[in-house]
């Protein structure tokens, strides 16, 4: 297993929230509640934006590796949705990161 390799999570909340302007999600979608848990780190959405999901992960992954550049040199950033219990999560997998106050 790599080394692990440590983010802000100022880094990671910058990068989503880039990431949402980016994407223009349709009207009406609220700002993002994030979510920092052992399996996937991103943003919450409404279940009626699952059809956007799966961009929305590769776009908070695309601009997380961006905004932590040479940091993340060692580690792989998977783009991953989880739909549990009616909660659409919608970031990434990155075994290896740690985050950082």
């Amino acid at each position: 297993m790599a080394k692990p390799v440590t983010i802000g999570v100022k880094d990671v909340s910058a990068a989503v929230h880039k990431a949402v302007a980016a994407l223009k999600l349709p009207a009406g979608t609220p700002p993002p509640r994030f979510h920092f848990g052992p399996i996937i780190m991103g943003i919450i959405l409404r279940p009626q934006d699952l059809p956007h999901a799966e961009t929305v992960a590769a776009e908070v992954t695309k601009q997380v590796q961006t905004a932590a550049g040479a940091r993340l040199a060692g580690a792989s950033l998977e783009p991953s949705v989880l739909i549990r219990g009616g909660i659409v999560t919608c970031g990434f997998i990155a075994p290896e990161v740690m985050l950082e106050e």
